[in-house]
């Protein structure tokens, strides 16, 4: 990537190849493919990034972050915030959404009967390489030990999936509406709705009878090397 790229790099879209090419010569077209190409994988693909970026050596994860957060952080983060405006709010019904785009924030109020959750996600200066902060403002009719699993049940969707926040947020009411409608955790990830999958748990050990979906079922065998239950030990 280069040390520091022409802004118009970096806001010019695919239309343009030519047209850089032309006036930079190779040069600046190689500058701009490898520019493009990391923006995309991190629009994209933000918790492979992540995870990349996390695996390197301080001298280059420095440099990712700096450039990461100079030139990139700023536009990815308005299309995240800006995105939660003008919606189809369909799959979100329940869920009211107040973007704060100068404090980098996402306020959600969700309700349901005697229940009321509101949350403030804020984004880093880094975004998307810094962990996302989940904050709960106000819960009423919610305890403290099923706020935890609710808070970890989207924390893993926003720093462990490739997904925008609204989508985290579909998923994360999905998984409490069902919750709501009697259906059980998979104890492996502690969700309803399965993040890539959006499968439910439909595996019940003939032990103890919990269920578990059969994505978390199969790393859980394939990491353990074993074919017991997570949770009672017996074959499952």
């Amino acid at each position: 990537m280069p040390q520091h790229p022409n802004p118009a790099l970096i806001e010019c879209g695919t239309e343009l190849t030519v047209a850089v090419s032309k006036k930079g010569g190779p040069d600046l077209e190689i500058e701009w493919l490898a520019l493009q190409v990391y923006r995309g994988c991190l629009e994209i693909l933000p918790a492979l990034v992540r995870a990349w970026w996390l695996e390197q050596d301080r001298k280059s994860s420095n440099f990712v972050d700096r450039f990461t957060t100079q030139y990139l952080s700023n536009g990815l983060i308005w299309q995240q915030i800006t995105s939660a405006q003008g919606k189809d709010d369909s799959g979100v019904e329940g869920i009211t959404i107040k973007p704060r785009p100068a404090t980098r924030e996402v306020l959600a109020t969700y309700e349901m009967a005697e229940v009321t959750v509101n949350m403030t996600i804020t984004l880093p200066e880094n975004f998307p390489l810094g962990k996302l902060d989940v904050a709960c403002d106000k819960r009423v009719g919610v305890s403290q030990a099923q706020w935890d699993r609710w808070l970890l049940q989207l924390n893993i969707f926003l720093q462990h999936q490739n997904g925008s926040i609204m989508e985290g947020l579909r998923i994360w009411k999905g998984n409490i509406d069902k919750k709501f409608e009697g259906l059980d955790d998979c104890m492996i990830c502690f969700s309803v709705i399965h993040a890539t999958t959006l499968q439910l748990p439909r595996l019940s050990c003939r032990t103890c009878r919990k269920k578990f979906h059969s994505t978390c079922l199969y790393k859980w065998f394939s990491t353990s090397q074993k074919s017991s239950c997570p949770l009672c030990r017996n074959t499952f």
